[in-house]
């Protein structure tokens, strides 16, 4: 921990909060000291909502470390269930929450036991068949037992309570399963608290913002595609409902299923015949291998996936940089590409509709931040696919579309053999097609010697030319002469690791500006970072502190910078022009108006950024000869306030003369010589000689 005024990525329980705020009708309680709950008020000055979920802090005062967080902490959670009635209660732990050594969790669960109860639970000494009776008769089961099997039962659930012990196997007995424990997340009673309950696990000592939020998003996602999956094992369902249908398990399982007496040990053995390649019902069609089984306690059930080919984009969340842009282009992108959008979280989903992500066909990662937990979640699980390339850049942008593309090869490869089938459908669904190809065009496209894959490719190919050439305006403009007079200039690029790998690529290979430094905050994720940005910069720089990247912009001194908040803060100081091209950012980084940094519109918003940043020396030539915003007396840039050095009455005059594109750098110079020499007052005599010290 350190006391710092400026953080690139905040503490954890801040990535917590911003997944926690961006889901619909998902309620956050922060147990931390006042002080800690500024995240309300940051949000709702950033971001350009009318209407979004306060969060609730559970405020750590004298009287807490005098009796303990448990009362308070359980009172918040039972009172918010009530009032807000929300889908989801995240409790979010803080550093002065582990200081203070809490268990949190148990928290939770005695939330949970005190409001099915309708009493509260202490800690020690708990009436044990009193609370079974009640149990029993609130959750209307009838259950035959034997005293044995009563004490038993009362003995596992003591167990449960005082030590946590994971009892949830022993799903015979509905004791046991309102107490079950769902490996490391804990869900709410049925009958108690109507809103479920989880603990983000994350260690608030190790991860920072960015990090625990990829963390949350997983673990909500993963909470709910559980409870699914048991809900599904609880009632025996299958989605073919192999036991009542002969005929469906013939089409499915082949021979094996001609035995009747195979169909006992259908649902727990059921394998997929591999040579089956479409499967067809009345809802919906889909490749064979995607109709996949997810292995259960008690059976293997399957989960359907759309008719169209879909996706789920992963990653959208509050206090984004343009997300909300981006999220729009990505929506048009894939609406172009025939695909529709599954489901998008966590922003402006509803954990109600986790259930249905293993729908879709695959999964987009736009930013690395938060998401790719999540998809390397459902890749291992259920087998979904991922697009982690960020379509950033007119490059990228291509190689996302043509990922998609390859995605997409691989299951037409499985749904059928025949080119027709998927000619129909590249034909029907793909909606630039009928806009942008004409019929003669569509005889050069599909060649009928070969096959519809490759056809695929070839109509994804022309639609990236078309976009390249006549919407995206990127590819004119870097080889127009506006942007030829940017190449060879020198620029520093700082951000998170998305946004600055990606900008540094832009600025090298699509617009011919040199990178003299790349570097970003996300130090975790430095690996992906130096990979990406190797051969596209000079130098890398790897740190969350800021005043080492001040540092290095100042003894750089590139003609514009790209980075975050804090390099424009930098940039003014050094009279250096900045791009903002990555969060934290201020108001005026949350527009009102369209401004995507994704997809091929992206490209133009990133365009005009590199060009407006950069000074043109024209520009200030005209402004310091005309009286313009030059014309003030220079005062001392660093980025240290102290100087030891004064100017001249003469010096500033002669200052004055040199034109406004490189006074300051011949400033900068000539203080950094005064010090070198221990000289306090700078004169003509000085400026010279420094002059002479600099061409040495």
């Amino acid at each position: 921990m350190k006391l710092a005024y400026w953080m690139y990525a905040g503490p954890a329980h801040i990535g917590t909060l911003r997944v926690a705020s961006s889901f619909k009708n998902v309620h956050a309680i922060m147990h931390a000291p006042l002080g800690d709950d500024y995240f309300n008020v940051m949000r709702s000055m950033l971001e350009r909502e009318r209407d979004f979920t306060p969060v609730t802090a559970s405020i750590v005062d004298r009287h807490v470390l005098a009796r303990g967080s448990q009362e308070k902490v359980v009172e918040n959670i039972t009172r918010k269930d009530k009032e807000e009635r929300p889908d989801l209660i995240i409790l979010t732990p803080t550093c002065t929450s582990s200081i203070l050594q809490e268990d949190l969790q148990n928290f939770v669960e005695r939330a949970a036991i005190s409001n099915f109860l309708g009493q509260s639970v202490p800690a020690t000494s708990l009436s044990l068949e009193l609370e079974y009776k009640k149990i029993e008769k609130n959750s209307n089961t009838q259950v035959t037992k034997s005293n044995s099997d009563t004490n038993r039962v009362v003995l596992e659930k003591q167990n449960a309570i005082k030590t946590n012990i994971d009892v949830s196997k022993n799903e015979e007995n509905p004791l046991v399963d309102k107490l079950s424990l769902v490996g490391e997340i804990k869900p709410s009673f049925d009958k108690g608290l109507e809103s479920d309950v989880i603990l983000a696990d994350v260690n608030h000592y190790r991860v920072n913002e960015l990090q625990a939020a990829d963390r949350t998003l997983e673990q909500i996602v993963r909470f709910y595609l559980e409870k699914e999956k048991k809900q599904k094992n609880k009632q025996n369902l299958s989605l073919f409902n192999l036991e009542n249908s002969l005929s469906a398990t013939k089409n499915l399982v082949g021979e094996s299923s001609k035995n009747p007496s195979s169909l006992n040990n259908a649902s727990r053995d059921f394998k997929f015949d591999k040579e089956a390649e479409v499967f067809e019902s009345s809802s919906f069609y889909m490749p064979a291998k995607l109709a996949y089984e997810i292995e259960g306690n008690d059976i293997n059930y399957f989960i359907e996936k759309t008719e169209k080919p879909s996706a789920n984009i992963i990653g959208i969340f509050t206090l984004g940089f343009h997300n909300q842009h981006d999220c729009r282009e990505l929506k048009r992108l894939l609406s172009d590409l025939g695909i529709d959008i599954n489901e998008v979280i966590p922003e402006g989903g509803s954990v109600k509709n986790l259930k249905n992500l293993p729908k879709a066909w695959f999964n987009v990662i736009p930013y690395r931040e938060i998401g790719l937990m999540t998809a390397v979640y459902l890749e291992k699980e259920y087998k979904m696919p991922y697009v982690s390339i960020t379509p950033m850049g007119l490059v990228n942008t291509a190689a996302f579309i043509l990922e998609i593309a390859k995605i997409l090869k691989n299951i037409f490869l499985v749904i059928s053999k025949e080119k027709t089938a998927i000619l129909t459908w590249i034909l029907k669904t793909i909606k630039f097609f009928s806009q942008l190809v004409t019929a003669d065009t569509l005889e050069e496209s599909v060649n009928p010697n070969s096959t519809s894959v490759e056809n695929l490719e070839n109509l994804y190919l022309n639609y990236i030319d078309q976009q390249t050439r006549f919407v995206s305006q990127a590819a004119w403009f870097s080889r127009s002469i506006d942007c030829q007079n940017l190449t060879g200039k020198r620029a520093v690029v700082f951000g998170d690791a998305t946004h600055a790998a990606n900008m540094t690529k832009i600025l090298s290979r699509e617009m011919g500006i040199k990178v003299a430094c790349a570097g970003t905050y996300c130090k975790h994720d430095a690996d992906w970072f130096r990979e990406q940005v190797l051969g596209y910069c000079d130098q890398v720089l790897i740190t969350d502190d800021h005043t080492q990247v001040g540092d290095m912009i100042a003894q750089i001194e590139p003609a514009a910078i790209f980075g975050t908040q804090m390099e424009r803060h930098v940039g003014k100081r050094l009279d250096i022009p900045c791009g903002v091209i990555s969060a934290p950012v201020h108001i005026q980084n949350f527009p009102l108006g369209y401004r995507p940094f994704l997809g091929y519109e992206g490209t133009n918003q990133i365009a005009d950024l590199v060009y407006n940043s950069f000074s043109l020396g024209m520009e200030d030539h005209l402004l310091s000869i005309f009286g313009g915003h030059d014309t003030k007396e220079v005062i001392t840039k660093s980025l240290s306030t102290d100087s030891d050095c004064s100017w001249s009455s003469e010096g500033l005059a002669e200052l004055n003369k040199i034109p406004g594109f490189v006074r300051g750098k011949v400033k900068r110079n000539t203080e950094k010589y005064a010090r070198q020499k221990n000289i306090p007052m700078i004169t003509v005599e000085v400026m010279y000689a420094a002059k002479e010290a600099v061409a040495n």
